[in-house]
């Protein structure tokens, strides 16, 4: 596994005078956004309606060659990108998601550069993972960022975890991307984890996982004692990362659905800061006319239409010599074409519920050292507070909010792996 120590603050000034070490058992190394919002001339936004209905079980269609015969509803933007697959999960209300994934490119995923031969047990049980993107930009430019068609650079979060053995998978939040925006068009908190449940639901169908009960490896033969919960069992429900806002999103389902679907949740330079109270707006209009609340009798006006600038779209990267030109300006080009629109988020009071005291489940907290957007002693608290002793808290040195494609990429892959793998070899 990875190194032993998880280091809070490495320079002086960030959580005080003096550097702080945190140690984590389980041993490995140890970074999203609060965008300045856009305000432009407002124009009326044509969204995409779709019949609400139940499903008794997520729609899968797959433009991969496994299943050539789907039929695909949601566009296609990027066409092809060197063989990025994508899914169509449909949610309980009917309405289409986009999720995507990658393959490993190599037949041995020890082998990688990411990771030396020793740090990957040959024989652990390969894992799932959801990524959930920030409030901005959707999940093809922050995940799957490629300079060259093979990412000889090794720059798409879904490749780099993919060629490890993981099965991976990114989804897009209504309103995002190539997931088309819902009736008045605006994108809430509680839809998103709605909609991220029915992800993680389709993903464990896909791949088997099983329960905890359920699961029969080596490490798991000790003798059972009521109330006693082997800190060494593995689990094989999919895990869950959230970036930037996407973090609070992940925090939210965490909260409701954790211990029963997930093994593991990763926040990844979340907002998280609990003296930022999101204000209700008015349930109603001049007239009497209900326009907020969550339910279908709310008559909202229309989203406005912002357009997306390529300077929003380089805001996040504000260290210089952190990212190659080439890399910011290919994040800038494929942003700009998947996310033309801004999309609105509405209902922001739903993310108050957000309480780390309330997440039961092995949790990650990861940020760089010099990430803009973060409260600093807000992060420490959402540490300290987190209702688990399966934890752990990285700082990505010389990073700021885009950590994971950065030059330092691999230093924020390597310690995804070695949180989600820490207990393989038991």
């Amino acid at each position: 596994m990875f190194g032993g120590v998880c280091c809070i603050g490495g320079r002086r000034g960030l959580f005080g005078a003096a550097s702080t070490m945190i140690h984590h058992v389980a041993g490995f190394m140890s970074s999203s956004s609060r965008h300045p919002h856009v305000f432009q001339k407002p124009m009326i936004q044509q969204s995409v309606s779709f019949q609400s209905s139940t499903f008794s079980r997520r729609y899968l269609s797959s433009s991969s060659s496994e299943d050539s015969t789907s039929s695909i509803t949601l566009p296609n933007k990027t066409g092809d990108r060197n063989g990025l697959i994508r899914h169509e999960v449909i949610a309980d209300d009917g309405h289409p998601l986009r999720v995507y994934s990658r393959t490993s490119t190599s037949t041995n995923t020890n082998s990688n550069a990411l990771l030396s031969t020793g740090d990957v047990n040959k024989n652990h049980q390969q894992r799932s993972i959801l990524l959930l993107h920030g409030r901005t930009w959707s999940s093809q430019p922050v995940f799957d960022l490629r300079t060259s068609p093979n990412d000889d650079a090794q720059q798409s979060t879904l490749q780099s975890l993919a060629q490890l053995g993981f099965n991976v998978y990114a989804m897009d939040f209504r309103g995002f991307g190539e997931t088309p925006r819902e009736g008045a068009g605006y994108t809430t908190p509680r839809t998103c984890v709605a909609d991220v449940k029915c992800v993680i639901d389709w993903i464990t169908d896909r791949h088997g996982e099983e329960t905890d009960d359920e699961t029969s490896t080596d490490n798991n033969n000790s003798t059972s004692i009521p109330g006693f919960e082997d800190p060494t069992k593995i689990s094989t429900k999919p895990a869950l990362l959230g970036w930037s806002q996407g973090a609070l999103v992940a925090q939210m389902y965490a909260q409701q659905h954790g211990p029963s679907t997930l093994s593991d949740l990763i926040l990844f330079g979340s907002i998280y800061d609990p003296k930022v109270i999101y204000p209700r707006k008015p349930l109603y209009d001049p007239s009497g006319r209900l326009i907020s609340g969550f339910g279908s009798d709310a008559l909202k006006p229309p989203a406005p239409e912002v357009d997306n600038t390529d300077i929003a779209s380089l805001e996040d990267f504000t260290l210089p010599g952190t990212i190659c030109d080439e890399a910011a300006l290919t994040f800038s080009k494929l942003a700009l074409q998947v996310d033309p629109v801004k999309a609105v988020w509405d209902e922001l009071h739903e993310f108050n519920m957000c309480n780390p005291a309330l997440l039961h489940i092995p949790t990650m907290v990861i940020v760089g050292a010099q990430d803009p957007y973060v409260c600093w002693a807000a992060q420490r608290e959402l540490f300290d507070r987190l209702g688990t002793e399966d934890k752990a808290m990285c700082i990505l040195p010389g990073c700021d909010h885009a950590a994971h494609i950065l030059k330092a990429r691999k230093m924020f892959v390597r310690n995804v792996a070695g949180f989600l793998l820490r207990k393989d070899g038991f």
